[in-house]
């Protein structure tokens, strides 16, 4: 529906291009999308219903390798169905959009969502305390189904969810991750433009870019079920940080533009999926209970799509306002490397006890001035070395 009142905007118009009235349904269509968009945003989260553990990750990143096809096919519908209504630029495209939500409707109808994983393992123990009960005499076949008692799950408050787990650095590093790789994208047609590149000229670009942040599914979960959570993520806006030296030609591979403008947005690209995908699955493991799942899911998806809405509205105002592309990239590269190191702390502070070693130092520092006479780190095998190897 959002996409068809796009389209009746811009049919509306015809012989006046960018009236009120385009620009209100334009508007008004995209609030309507962002519904969907947030329905099919969840879908990484649903993978966890079908999935083990172990293999959280891999399934994660394989339904965001559904991306590569769109990342394909996205931009080759863009151009054939851009000028497919005489008159109307743009028309076509919405039309096309208002087909493919009327077949992700119709798919998602026939997808069912209970988690055949959890049915399976109660009907396994159920199965189990059948036969011992049959075997022990004290239960023939005739007796029927015995109800299993379950076990007990204290549910949380979302509170005591934050307390107790890394629930808010993990929306953090989904919220950085998005928006660096959304300010890139959004922006960098602007200086496209600035160049006299065409429309369907910096459609290739955003093909690159997507095929950056979709492809590495097929090896990002194996990555991060090898390195882990928190250094796949570090790689990864450390790769943001490579893109952003060659969009902003620091590290410039050529001297064309336009390959300095897709070699930068494929590495952008490849910088978010190594970014958003590890915390995006730690999120999932998070949860035990449907009623946490949904306080869980909101706060997390609640935050991050508040500061994607904030920086799709903000993104030229804050370009605008800079007015140097070099500035702009240089700016996000900052965030970038921010981002690396809080991801290089949770790491370290997973292997070491920072705060336990940063006041024992502090007490040994103080304990040298008080005890000049005596070197208070004389001795090998002090409490802090033996700290230290013991939480490594």
């Amino acid at each position: 529906f959002g996409a068809l009142l796009q389209m009746t905007g811009v049919l509306m118009s015809k012989d006046n291009a960018g009236s009120t009235l385009e620009l209100t349904l334009i508007l008004i269509g995209a609030s309507v999308q962002s519904f969907t968009y947030a329905s099919s945003n969840n879908l990484r989260f649903a993978v966890a219903y079908f999935s083990t553990p172990e293999f959280l990750p891999k399934a994660t990143a394989l339904v965001l390798f559904g991306g590569v096809i769109s990342s394909l096919l996205g931009p080759l519908l863009s151009n054939v169905t851009r000028y497919m209504i005489p008159g109307a630029d743009y028309a076509g495209n919405f039309l096309h959009i208002a087909i493919m939500y009327f077949m992700f409707g119709f798919l998602a109808m026939l997808t069912d969502f209970e988690s055949p994983l959890e049915q399976r393992k109660e009907d396994i123990l159920e199965e189990t305390v059948n036969m011992i009960l049959i075997e022990d005499g004290r239960r023939t076949v005739d007796d029927g189904a015995s109800e299993v008692p379950k076990e007990i799950i204290i549910e949380r408050s979302l509170s005591d969810i934050l307390k107790q787990t890394d629930l808010a650095l993990l929306t953090l590093f989904q919220c950085l991750s998005y928006n660096i790789m959304a300010l890139y994208m959004t922006q960098f047609q602007l200086p496209m433009i600035a160049l006299g590149y065409s429309a369907n000229t910096r459609t290739y670009t955003i093909t690159a870019h997507m095929i950056g942040m979709f492809l590495p599914s097929l090896i990002s979960g194996h990555i991060i079920n090898w390195l882990g959570t928190w250094i796949t993520t570090f790689i990864g806006f450390i790769v943001s940080l490579l893109g952003g030296l060659v969009l902003g030609g620091i590290l410039s591979p050529s001297n064309d533009p336009l390959t300095m403008f897709i070699i930068g947005m494929l590495i952008i690209g490849i910088g978010w999926n190594l970014s958003f995908v590890g915390p995006s699955a730690e999120v999932s493991k998070i949860y035990n209970t449907p009623s946490e799942k949904s306080m869980v899911v909101g706060f997390n998806d609640g935050i991050m799509l508040l500061t994607i809405g904030i920086f799709a509205l903000s993104g030229s105002a804050i370009y605008e306002a800079i007015g140097s592309w070099y500035i702009f990239t240089v700016a996000l590269m900052g965030v970038s490397a921010f981002s690396a190191l809080i991801a290089a702390w949770r790491y370290l502070s997973s292997r070491i006890d920072l705060m336990a070693a940063w006041r024992y130092l502090n007490s040994r520092i103080k304990s040298c001035g008080r005890h000049t006479e005596r070197d208070p780190l004389a001795s090998s095998e002090s409490f802090f070395e033996q700290h230290l190897l013991d939480s490594l």
